[in-house]
């Protein structure tokens, strides 16, 4: 079976407000007269006598030039004719991406952000963190407040799952906080590997068949970090190079008794009755670099 003749009937463009362009055009392709005689239609030679085997290929309208092809359809029996079928080609917006074969498209980014809820340890004095304490210097305990959450979602193929870099990486740096500056973020700490999720996928492009692992990665940002900013109260301090326990005198009493409440010292293990406690940061998370496990966002 060969091609005898096609012609091209109409071509339709469309586009609107806020929306993406899409043109269209259709041939009636004949056929010759072997079609009937053991020799069945072949749609690739359809497809190539209309130069529609390369998708991307440019719309021929000079003004619709940033519109790529993206769709074939080949209809057999065009008019109930076995000699004739109907041929559609669809033309859109086409990201470089989807140019590319699975394992060599860049990956893709995106962003959004919830409300979470986390202990209110400390409070901002200017640009001081200090413990959240009564007027006493009496800390504050089970209190709660809002910080919102950042997440980054980046989904990327790769060709094997234990490559250096790939999903077993990944999945192994799972709970881990940024080590460097990292998205533009000056302090460390603040992004953490919150999930990946990979699956092993079949995709059929450009007729040739791919298999690779296509995977999420789930990264979360908080502005406070990660780490832990403890206020350093407890019923014990450190006096003389021994622990003691701390005690506050009973007026009423005249005795010194231990003291009901965590107290609070100075960092170093002393008491620490006339001041906010201090501050103790501590990293509960393992450190990686972002930068080379994930990479950052295209640039525009």
């Amino acid at each position: 079976m060969a091609v005898a003749s096609s012609n091209e009937l109409a071509r339709t463009f469309e586009n609107e407000l806020a929306g993406s362009p899409k043109a269209v055009r259709t041939w009636a392709v004949t056929l010759t007269d072997d079609t009937l005689q053991n020799s069945p239609t072949s749609h690739a030679a359809v497809i190539s006598h209309l130069s529609l085997d390369n998708y991307g290929s440019s719309h021929p309208d000079i003004a619709n030039a940033y519109v790529g092809l993206r769709k074939v359809t080949v209809a057999e029996r065009f008019s109930d004719s076995p000699y004739h079928v109907l041929v559609t080609a669809e033309y859109g917006v086409i990201s470089a991406n989807e140019l590319l074969a699975p394992t060599s498209r860049t990956a893709e980014w995106s962003f959004s952000s919830q409300p979470s809820q986390v202990p209110a340890l400390y409070y901002w004095d200017g640009s001081t963190r200090r413990a959240l304490t009564n007027s006493a210097f009496d800390y504050y305990e089970g209190l709660q407040t809002e910080e919102l959450i950042v997440t980054a979602k980046i989904v990327r193929n790769y060709s094997d799952f234990d490559a250096t870099g790939g999903p077993l990486d990944l999945i192994a740096a799972t709970n881990k906080i940024n080590s460097g500056n990292y998205l533009g973020q000056s302090n460390v700490h603040c992004w953490k590997v919150a999930g990946v999720a990979t699956e092993y996928v079949t995709e059929i492009y450009n007729n040739v068949s791919y298999q690779y692992w296509r995977t999420t990665s789930e990264l979360h940002f908080r502005q406070s970090t990660w780490n832990l900013f403890l206020p350093d109260v407890g019923w014990n301090f450190i006096a003389g190079g021994q622990k003691r326990r701390a005690m506050v005198f009973d007026f009423q009493n005249g005795e010194w008794v231990a003291s009901p409440n965590p107290v609070g010292l100075d960092g170093s293990g002393g008491m620490n009755f006339t001041a906010t406690p201090f501050i103790n940061e501590r990293r509960v998370h393992e450190e990686a670099n972002f930068t080379t496990l994930f990479g950052v966002p295209p640039t525009v």
